[in-house]
């Protein structure tokens, strides 16, 4: 949920529904390559490991790809949380700059009788 927060914040009313796909596209993309990959590792990893040894006990065959398949997760994240640093965010927006006081309209508004009410001044 806080990702799908963080990638519709600043989006444009009329620009919601495709960033949420958008969103939602990379997120299941990234889950399916999840899914392949993790299991991949450790089944590759548990079998070079009983080729390498024939007599290894096949719990430590299995241990041993686990342990493969998190360490690709946490390289995996690592290049996520890399990417997430090191890519440009939204482009800034300038601020709305207030226009400079026209002393002589204040003036001339003060005088026919109007309130002129300034705020943001310097």
């Amino acid at each position: 949920m806080t990702a799908t927060v963080a990638a519709l914040a600043g989006v444009a009313e009329h620009e919601a529904g495709l960033a949420s796909g958008l969103s939602n596209t990379a997120l299941q993309t990234g889950t399916a390559l999840g899914v392949a990959i993790v299991p991949t590792v450790a089944v590759s990893r548990s079998q070079h490991y009983r080729a390498a040894d024939n007599g290894a006990n096949p719990l430590a065959a299995l241990t041993e790809g686990y342990q493969s398949a998190f360490l690709a997760c946490a390289v995996l994240a690592g290049i996520g949380l890399a990417l997430a640093f090191l890519l440009p965010g939204r482009p800034r927006r300038p601020a709305h700059e207030l226009p400079e006081p026209d002393p002589a309209a204040d003036a001339a508004a003060a005088a026919a009788g109007d309130v002129v009410i300034r705020s943001g001044t310097k």
